[in-house]
């Protein structure tokens, strides 16, 4: 038997993007093996912690209560390296999303490696700890250096990412391979029961980097639209809005938000569909600008036939031009609702920003094609 690992420091599934993105690669990587072998969180999910689809072993660690952040990653890659072990002589590629996942796989030498790049701990984490010392970020970086260095091939979804690969950890340029994300188009679509009249969406992770606060201060400036609506359509816990809440409410916006919470795809396309426009107002922050990443929201917003309105930063203008949709500068809320209002008052306009998008998400964004690019890959590694 040959198999495949595919590991990642996150809960699978879920409604977060970032499941979406795992779906697609493992789909890959289970078609390249007998055996593909899943390790990821369990979270607070009711899903086993073995469970077995199809050819795919999904082994969950840990609920998310049982212990801090760096306690669980640290146990993380030390389980995976056991469990890795048991089978190392029949492993031909393991691919992994994180330097957590990377440390267990990386330290078999005799195994093949993919690390996909979506984002790097270094500096996503300082978002969601921001107490964390120049020392152990500095010893975080030395880490991503070394699974970076000991990967076989680097893929990551945004020509941003990777030059900040080839700048920053001096990876050479043939070593890393750029898929964007992709989406698959709805075959149809039933509108929301409880959907507003008229609405704009925004839909996702609630980050500081996804600038929802931005959106919410441009809701101001529209006033004069009286029954215009914002659906937020979490992908986490509704309570995880709760730092939002105080700003709702300084604004005035109570009786203008709407919240939705970790929708299934028919219903969160439902909801995209109908919109007047979707919006990702990203910020120009590291993040975004120096890192990099590819925009889930705004392929699957294309795919669903919707205008979309986002952030003018290089990693959108890799996704669309300003024939695809309208581009913002970022941090402004009141450039975010001129281009709100003109989507409003210019429904024919908006019509050709959706025609020219919907094409562009077919001829360049599906996820088969993406695939197509990563089953390349191993079969690459597999020769």
């Amino acid at each position: 038997m040959n198999r495949n690992v595919y590991a990642t420091y996150d809960v699978f599934p879920s409604a977060k993007g970032a499941s979406t993105h795992i779906k697609e690669m493992i789909n890959v990587s289970s078609q390249q093996c007998d055996e593909l072998q899943l390790f990821c969180l369990r979270g607070n999910s009711t899903y086993p912690a073995v469970q077995t689809e199809g050819n795919i072993v999904i082994k969950r660690y840990y609920n998310e209560e049982e212990m801090n952040y760096l306690e669980k990653a640290s146990l993380f890659s030390q389980q995976l390296f056991i469990d890795i072990q048991k089978n190392k002589e029949s492993i031909q590629i393991g691919h992994f999303r994180d330097v957590w996942s990377g440390m267990g796989l990386t330290a078999e030498p005799s195994i093949k490696t993919i690390f996909e790049v979506n984002a790097l701990t270094s500096i996503e984490l300082p978002y969601r700890y921001p107490n964390l010392t120049p020392t152990f970020l500095k010893k975080l970086r030395e880490i991503e250096s070394q699974c970076l260095q000991k990967a076989t091939v680097i893929i990551t979804p945004s020509e941003v990412t990777k030059a900040y690969l080839e700048t920053n950890y001096a990876i050479d340029t043939a070593k890393i391979k750029v898929i964007p994300n992709g989406a698959h188009i709805p075959e149809s679509y039933d509108r929301p029961i409880d959907a507003p009249e008229q609405y704009i969406i925004y839909f996702g992770a609630i980050q500081p980097w996804q600038g929802v606060d931005v959106l919410l201060k441009a809701m101001t400036y529209l006033e004069d639209f009286e029954d215009l609506k914002l659906v937020i359509c979490l992908a986490v816990k509704e309570k995880a809005f709760k730092p939002y809440k105080k700003l709702v409410e300084k604004l005035g916006l109570k009786d203008r938000i709407i919240l939705k919470s970790r929708l299934s795809k028919k219903e969160l396309y439902n909801y995209v569909h109908y919109a007047e426009a979707s919006i990702a107002p990203l910020k120009a922050c590291d993040r975004n600008i120096t890192q990099g990443c590819c925009p889930l929201k705004i392929l699957e917003s294309m795919a669903c036939e919707t205008a979309v309105i986002a952030s003018e930063l290089p990693v959108v203008t890799e996704l669309v031009t300003e024939q695809e949709a309208l581009l913002f500068e970022p941090d402004r809320e009141q450039d975010l609702a001129r281009c709100i209002r003109f989507i409003l008052d210019e429904p024919e306009r908006k019509e050709t920003y959706i025609a020219n998008a919907f094409e562009k998400v077919k001829s360049t964004f599906l996820w088969e094609d993406q695939k197509e690019k990563l089953k390349k890959i191993y079969q690459d590694l597999t020769l």
